[in-house]
């Protein structure tokens, strides 16, 4: 995408840009205005001639250039910022919303950090290249362009003389700045290392202090910062050089100036009031030149953050209108589905149905393919080969919005949020009345620790809801299903982790969310899942056992021994 893609996204704040860079420029014209208006009033006065008549239109010119420059520079750095400000609000907007549309999978292959700063410190980089850097990259670059082009019809030999050494400079510029760019890159990829680094120690800091190892944490951190801080020095040398040689060959230009201009004086070709206009211009046509390079490089940097943000804007999206009509029925079939997790074979010709209305279990050992087998079914991510359906239509000709509505997920990580119980049920279906929230709770066997909570249904929970335990959070989002009751359940493991008295209560809750629904479970302790209407064993990605409880016990196989070893 072009650095100015973000532009795209708003016509007001576009425009309210655009009109800011150019009357940031004109300003930049009014200050050097007045010395070529005095240019030309001083060769119009012939000496001896008396009282010269075109004072009074002096004057009202200098004025004017003055009280233009002044209203320019207030407006057009008002505009730059309130555009870009409009700009960036709907570039936030449709990163919001093109991480709503993404399929989950992305957040499992992505870390948190990464994605965090993706929508904060990036997204802050790119907000200062238009309210800051582009402006003054194009002002100083157009006031330049400009008046050397008057220059030129002036006098042409010492407009040239002026800028004979910019094109090396520009080059070395050029070539400076495209090692910076490689550097602040691998600059980036360690901060995004950081970032990582210290979420896990900040969220497993209870953990390292009772083991005693925090300070190994600590001594990783301490040599990545290291790191971080030797890098910053070389590209602070890279990018402050290649900004000191454009300088010195940009400023060179006077050097050639005043030997061109001696030259011509000798010839007496050369009026010294066209001189002295050279002299006084020339600094006010290379300061801004001076200004952008360093803006330039700065901007080069920061553009990396609009291509991070490009790549994100660049992931493919989940459609979320159904392209067919929805099917009446809740079946899933899963046809010589294959996927792999970066060509890492997962899932190897997977096929099996689930009945409506009917518990299909899942089970083997860790690592078997389990849990990707429902990720795809929730499309977090899509097979690369084979097909899955609900009701005997494609889920890829089915919207997410209604997928969604059709298919709800128990997991064995339960995120609740710093809400109300209320709030956090809710979820399930923001329209319900409080009444409907209390009858969930009371069948996913919640009303009883709810009603002990200080505020009962209206105590907020707090981040990651931390004062309840593990087994009464996930009892919440059992409830919290029971208020959506969707027709199609899939449960990860909920019990896995559990002390017996939880598990004895979420599996009651459990019997009462699958009555009448079409399940899919995942169980790691077979005594949840043997009245299943089937069970399928995987190993490696693949189906090598499929039948009722009582089947593969007979069969002798790797769920007999499961069960044996569990027993």
């Amino acid at each position: 995408m072009s650095m100015l893609s973000p532009l795209q996204r708003s016509a007001e704040g576009r425009r309210q840009v655009l009109t800011g860079m150019l009357l940031r420029l004109i300003t930049q014209l009014c200050t050097v205005a007045p010395l070529f208006i005095a240019w030309l009033a001083l060769s119009d006065i012939s000496p001896g001639a008396g009282n010269w008549q075109y004072w009074p239109q002096l004057l009202t010119a200098l004025l004017a250039c003055l009280l233009v420059q002044l209203l320019c520079s207030h407006f057009g750095q008002l505009w730059c910022f309130v555009g870009s400000y409009e700009v960036m609000q709907r570039y936030r907007e449709a990163a919001a919303e093109q991480l709503r549309r993404l399929p989950l999978g992305y957040f499992q292959r992505h870390r948190l950090g990464a994605t965090t700063q993706l929508l904060t410190d990036h997204m802050m980089r790119v907000e200062q290249i238009f309210s800051h850097l582009l402006p003054e990259v194009v002002t100083g670059i157009g006031t330049a362009l400009i008046f050397v082009l008057i220059l030129l019809t002036i006098n042409v030999p010492l407009t040239l003389a002026l800028i004979a050494p910019l094109p090396l400079a520009v080059l070395l510029l050029w070539g400076g700045a495209h090692f910076l760019l490689r550097g602040t890159h691998r600059q980036s990829e360690r901060l995004l290392r950081v970032s990582g680094l210290l979420i896990e120690f900040i969220g497993g800091i209870k953990t390292l202090r009772l083991f005693h190892r925090h300070q190994d944490m600590l001594a990783k951190l301490d040599d990545a910062f290291g790191e971080i801080r030797r890098a910053s020095m070389g590209l602070e040398a890279w990018g402050a050089g290649a900004v000191q040689l454009f300088r010195l060959f940009t400023e060179l230009g006077l050097v050639v100036l005043f030997i061109v201009a001696g030259g011509l004086l000798q010839q007496q070709v050369l009026d010294p009031l066209t001189w002295l206009l050279f002299i006084l211009v020339s600094i006010k046509v290379l300061e801004p030149l001076l200004d952008a390079a360093a803006y330039f490089t700065l901007m080069s940097v920061m553009r990396q953050s609009q291509q991070r943000l490009d790549a994100l804007m660049d992931e493919p999206v989940l459609n979320e209108e159904n392209s067919v009509p929805l099917p009446e029925s809740n079946a899933i079939d899963f046809t010589d589905v294959h996927f792999s997790y970066e060509r890492q074979p997962t899932i190897q010709g997977v096929s099996f149905a689930v009945p409506e209305g009917s518990v299909t279990a899942l089970v083997g050992p860790s690592g078997s393919g389990k849990s990707t087998l429902l990720h795809l079914l929730g499309r977090f991510y899509e097979p690369q080969q084979g097909e899955i359906s609900l009701g005997g239509v494609p889920l890829a000709q089915i919207g997410t919005r209604a997928l969604y509505q059709r298919i709800g997920y128990v997991f064995q990580d339960v995120q609740l949020f710093d809400g109300s119980v209320l709030d956090n049920v809710r979820l399930g279906r923001p329209d319900a009345s409080e009444a409907d929230v209390m009858a969930a709770c009371r069948e996913a066997c919640c009303d009883g620790f709810i009603q002990q909570l200080p505020q009962g249904y209206h105590t907020r929970l707090g981040e990651g809801a931390q004062r309840l335990s593990g087994g009464e959070r996930q009892r919440l989002s059992i409830a919290r299903m029971m208020l959506k009751d969707p027709p199609v359940i899939l449960l990860d493991e909920v019990t896995a982790l559990l002390d017996p008295l939880s598990q004895a209560d979420i599996q009651q809750a459990l019997t009462r969310l699958a009555r009448g629904r079409t399940v899919l479970i995942i169980a790691h302790r077979l005594r949840t899942v043997e009245y299943a209407s089937q069970i399928l064993v995987m190993e490696h990605g693949q189906i090598v056992e499929r039948g009722s409880h009582q089947q593969l016990l007979a069969q002798g196989g790797i769920y007999r021994r499961m069960w044996q070893e569990q027993e």
